[in-house]
């Protein structure tokens, strides 16, 4: 037992002194290195040359007009204010003129036999009055002026006028009989008074069938308030 403290012990002291030796040798290595570093200083490089700092643009507000343009309390980041453009009502569309039938000359003034539409009764209209959608304006032996929608329309006697088709003549069975089927001529409308520069009054008793085309004017017939009236309306 005595012998094993004894060879512990010596173990012992061999490591300590082989401990002692190695720090010995490192702290002379390290004082080696400070006294060569000592001896030979790091020359410091020599500084850049220094370098002018460029000078600032002056400032200049329209170089920032972006910064205000994007708002960022607007969700499209834009300050313009965006209308909504609401589409015109589309026009407005006229009705049919009314359909005239004649034009007279009474002491009270000039009348104008006209209906509301084709098929619509007919009667005088005076000037102010209004016929439908329409106010008679003006009148004249040549043309009719109304009043639509805040506009003036003027119209000669002609172009209101119903021109009613012409009846298609009857085709006779025997050609031979023909002749003595055709109706008799009607008077020639050559004389007659004139009401408009395409159009001729009927004389008293004329009896001629309604669309007979003599000299080139239509015969047209229309029931009135007055009676029957009768007028013949050049062809076009």
């Amino acid at each position: 037992m005595k012998r094993k403290l004894i060879f512990l012990n010596l173990l012992l002291a061999g490591l300590t002194v082989a401990a002692g030796w190695k720090l010995r040798q490192q702290y002379l290595a390290d004082r080696q290195l400070t006294m060569t570093v000592r001896r030979n200083p790091v020359k410091p490089e020599p500084a850049p040359p220094a370098v002018a700092i460029p000078k600032p643009d002056p400032f200049t507000g329209v170089n920032y007009a972006d910064v205000a343009q994007k708002n960022l309390f607007a969700k499209d980041r834009n300050p313009n204010v965006i209308v909504d453009v609401v589409a015109p009502p589309p026009p407005k569309k006229m009705p049919p003129l009314p359909i005239l039938s004649g034009v007279m000359g009474l002491p009270s003034g000039m009348t104008a036999l006209m209906a509301e539409k084709a098929g619509a009764s007919t009667h005088g209209v005076h000037v102010g009055e209004t016929i439908g959608d329409f106010k008679l304006i003006a009148i004249s032996r040549e043309a009719v002026s109304f009043e639509w929608d805040g506009k003036r329309i003027d119209k000669k006697l002609e172009e209101l006028v119903d021109h009613p088709a012409a009846p298609e003549a009857p085709v006779a069975a025997n050609p031979a009989n023909a002749a003595a089927a055709a109706p008799p001529a009607a008077p020639a409308p050559k004389n007659q008074a004139t009401i408009g520069d395409n159009m001729k009054a009927c004389q008293s008793g004329d009896k001629t069938p309604a669309g007979t085309v003599v000299d080139g004017y239509r015969n047209v017939r229309e029931a009135t308030p007055f009676g029957e009236a009768c007028r013949w309306i050049k062809v076009n």
